[in-house]
């Protein structure tokens, strides 16, 4: 199925600014002093200006997508994702950015030794991009309802190359079906994308039930972000 762009309005995932400063390790009941309220407020004006959201997704097959997720074969033998898409009603990949503005704006910060408002910009920015995966699963759970609306609820989550067993160099087969070098994505050798922040996946749409599993595999006890635990939350609350 051919890509369709899904616009990403800009209001939609700007941060709050309790979630930036907890990102910066600042508690959410913590006064927040005058200094550090002028960099974050700064910051968001920064954001504001360079953001230029955008983003494309992919209905795909769950034998290309084996394809896919397969890559040049360096997964972890044992993973969650494995388990999980075999089992979805839907499966889509997507790719979105913010933009090349914004993340020259923060390499430029910190060229210029303006650390602070260089951290501060780099987590809404960092936070802006979460937000926005989390529009393409409520904009994928809204089609697939509106093409089925007698169909059980689904529940969409996000899972992306370099995360929970799926190789980082899967990017580079889903790179190849998806083409988001039409929204000015670019990956290099070492599988990073330019613009920096920018995020590509797979959308499993499905029962609730598929996507729920312990943290238990061999590579978890060394994950640095444990992102998983705070996706699952969202649907068992």
């Amino acid at each position: 199925m051919m890509a369709r762009r899904v616009p990403i309005e800009l209001a939609d995932i700007i941060p709050e600014e309790k979630a930036v400063l907890q990102n910066q390790g600042i508690p959410k009941d913590t006064p927040v002093q005058p200094k550090i309220q002028a960099l974050l407020t700064g910051a968001m004006e920064l954001f504001s200006t360079n953001a230029q959201p955008a983003g494309m997704m992919s209905e795909v097959s769950k034998g290309d997508f084996e394809l896919i997720f397969r890559g040049e074969g360096r997964n972890e033998e044992d993973n969650p994702l494995a388990q999980i898409f075999p089992r979805a009603d839907h499966l889509a990949l997507f790719a979105l950015t913010l933009g090349v503005p914004v993340s020259l704006k923060i390499e430029q910060l910190f060229k210029d030794n303006h650390f602070a408002l260089g951290s501060i910009l780099d987590a809404v920015a960092s936070l802006a991009a979460d937000k926005a995966v989390e529009v393409y699963e409520a904009d994928y759970r809204a089609a697939i309802s509106h093409r089925s609306p007698a169909a059980p609820e689904s529940h969409v989550l996000s899972y992306s190359p370099g995360y929970c067993g799926w190789h980082i160099s899967g990017q580079k087969k889903l790179f190849e079906y998806l083409e988001p070098d039409r929204i000015g994505i670019s990956l290099n050798d070492s599988y990073l994308m330019t613009p920096l922040k920018s995020i590509t996946g797979l959308l499993v749409s499905g029962r609730k039930e598929i996507h729920l599993f312990e943290p238990h595999f061999g590579y978890c006890s060394s994950c640095k972000h444990r992102s998983c635990q705070e996706r699952l939350a969202r649907l068992v609350s």
